[in-house]
């Protein structure tokens, strides 16, 4: 049986809502299978202009999700919170695909929110949907098994996270020789109680260096992960990186004082919209 043939039509062929705005078009998609398993296809096109593209989706705590790798896409994934980050030419289209299972037979179907923000000539347009899952067409668990599995191999392609150029960016920095060896085990972004990112409130004073937090990459990809400097006017020099259970964090700067990395915080937050930045101390 062929899958692109026979499920992939199946797929597209719901479509839930569809918003222009600025010659931007959003279309959410919906599969529903038996065993509570969603799969969920947004596709964003470009009529004229080419632009920076990020989707925001926030998963309800009642599901677990699955994510796919793509070339195309820069993923950062904090919790429950997923972003999608991409550039792309006039008259093109970005696909992205996820599914999401209910955790138990009680949880409601929840309606998920996303925020797609398109910047185009320093301009930015905004568009605030929602997914419904109870909008839904039904399918087979083996027509869903065939989808994901489909999805899945897809993903492998892509799976390799390009090591040579991985190891050649810069880890992040330790204070001395000691807590670079500690920092092998720990996550540097685990702060102390307390910690509040606006102020220096939960930082110790043996903290002798302080980095900004810009991504945390579900898949890392050097060419989508230097598009996206170049999208934010970030150099690649200023930038370190620290892998922590297959996710590849990205930090800006290296400061001897909180002020300091406070300032590029707000800089960051201010004039590139990097909004999720925040300070992390080794």
């Amino acid at each position: 049986m062929n899958i692109k043939n026979t499920f992939l039509p199946l797929l597209f062929s719901v479509i839930i809502n569809s918003v222009f705005a600025n010659n931007v078009e959003v279309e959410n998609r919906i599969l529903k299978s038996e065993e509570n398993k969603y799969h969920i296809s947004t596709t964003i096109f470009s009529k004229e202009h080419s632009g920076v593209l990020r989707l925001t989706i926030t998963i309800p705590d009642e599901y677990t999700f699955v994510l796919f790798n793509d070339p195309n896409l820069l993923i950062d994934s904090r919790n429950n919170v997923i972003k999608f980050y991409t550039n792309f030419e006039s008259e093109n289209k970005i696909e992205i695909h996820f599914q999401l299972i209910k955790k138990s037979d009680e949880a409601t179907e929840a309606s998920i929110p996303t925020h797609t923000e398109f910047t185009l000539n320093g301009e930015m347009v905004v568009i605030d949907k929602e997914i419904v899952l109870s909008s839904s067409e039904f399918i087979s668990n083996n027509e869903m098994d065939s989808i994901s599995n489909y999805f899945e191999e897809k993903s492998k392609k892509y799976a390799s996270k390009d090591v040579v150029a991985l190891n050649n960016m810069k880890n992040l920095p330790s204070s001395s020789p000691e807590t670079k060896e500690k920092s092998k085990k720990e996550d540097l972004t685990s702060m102390a109680t307390g910690y509040n990112s606006s102020t220096s409130s939960g930082l110790s004073n043996d903290n002798k260096f302080y980095s900004v937090q810009i991504l945390s990459l579900q898949f890392y990809n050097e060419k989508r992960f230097l598009d996206f400097l170049a999208s934010y006017k970030i150099k690649p020099s200023e930038t370190y990186k620290k892998e922590i259970n297959g996710v590849v964090k990205i930090y800006v700067g290296k400061f001897q004082s909180y002020e300091e990395a406070k300032l590029l915080k707000e800089k960051l937050v201010k004039e590139k919209n990097l909004t999720d930045s925040f300070i992390v101390s080794y």
